[in-house]
């Protein structure tokens, strides 16, 4: 796939989005909404699009990746990360797109599409995040029996949350005037992360730069702060608004095995929008790479999104 065009758009309260468009400016619009929140968009995610059929349109969120102010969390909630994405749509003088997006991604994409449902031709979705308390309970202290090993070395590395409150642990060390407090964190966090994500398969990453160290402090600073407010979204609310999504061509994919967002919250969607097309992926978690996974996602994309 050719290199990106790349562009900074001002969205008001001093953040600028780092936006790349992609692919055929003929062909059908896409935008990716990354996951996280906080994570940016990685250029491995341009290869699970068509550069032929597709112009696909990527860019970090709100205070995520190169986005500007890096890690801002002031004026940054779910709200904001829709208007931005409605400004984004307006600026590049896109009529209607197809929404697509994985994990805290995916929860963005269907608020969203809740909000600018006109604006929507389909929405392609994976390994769904649910906000609220339910989640984000599972994730910092539901795993404890599921996943032992790597939650015994998240609560080992937060001693002053008693096996108790992760999350909040992790928000005030992310905070902390030393940074290597806050890097210990971040690296903390990411290998709960991925062990998770992919059990079983060793981590191929090598050790963190200082530069990339701050990064993830950044990332995982932003992440705190939406997952401490639930998202900014109520559950109950978000899933009840599932039901306006009615009639729009909507795909869940989800594997069986996934760890960070229950395979729950496939069915709860699935149930929630009338019409909506769920695919399970066996033997998948949480990884957006997985071969099973890409080749679905792949042929979710492949198909037109609807009239």
């Amino acid at each position: 796939m050719p290199e990106p065009s790349c562009f900074l758009l001002p969205v008001g309260d001093g953040h600028r989005l780092h936006v790349e468009t992609s692919g055929n400016p003929a062909g059908e619009p896409v935008v990716l909404l990354h996951g996280g929140p906080g994570s940016g968009c990685s250029p491995r995610m341009r290869d699970l699009y068509d550069p032929g059929r597709h112009f696909l349109v990527a860019f970090d969120q709100r205070g995520a990746g190169r986005s500007e102010p890096a890690g801002e969390t002031r004026t940054n909630t779910t709200a904001h990360l829709v208007a931005d994405l409605e400004a984004l749509r307006r600026h590049l003088g896109v009529a209607r797109w197809r929404v697509t997006g994985g994990s805290w991604g995916a929860t963005l994409a269907l608020a969203y599409a809740m909000a600018h449902r006109g604006a929507v031709s389909g929405l392609v979705l994976r390994s769904s995040f649910l906000p609220g308390k339910g989640n984000i309970e599972h994730f910092f202290a539901g795993l404890a029996g599921e996943a032992p090993a790597a939650w015994q070395a998240l609560s080992a590395a937060l001693p002053e949350a008693g096996g108790v409150d992760l999350l909040t642990a992790l928000a005030m060390r992310l905070v902390a005037s030393d940074p290597a407090i806050a890097e210990a964190a971040a690296l903390a966090w990411l290998a709960y992360e991925q062990a998770l994500a992919a059990p079983g398969k060793p981590s191929t990453s090598t050790c963190p730069d200082a530069a990339q160290r701050a990064a993830l402090v950044r990332k995982y600073r932003l992440q705190a702060h939406y997952l401490l407010a639930g998202c900014f979204l109520d559950e109950t609310d978000f899933l009840a608004g599932c039901q306006a999504l009615a009639g729009l061509p909507v795909v869940l994919i989800h594997g069986r095995g996934d760890r960070v967002c229950p395979p729950a919250n496939g069915e709860r969607l699935h149930a929630h929008i009338p019409g909506s097309r769920l695919i399970w992926i066996d033997g998948c978690g949480h990884d957006p790479f997985h071969p099973a996974m890409v080749e679905a996602w792949r042929a979710a994309l492949a198909s037109p999104p609807g009239p």
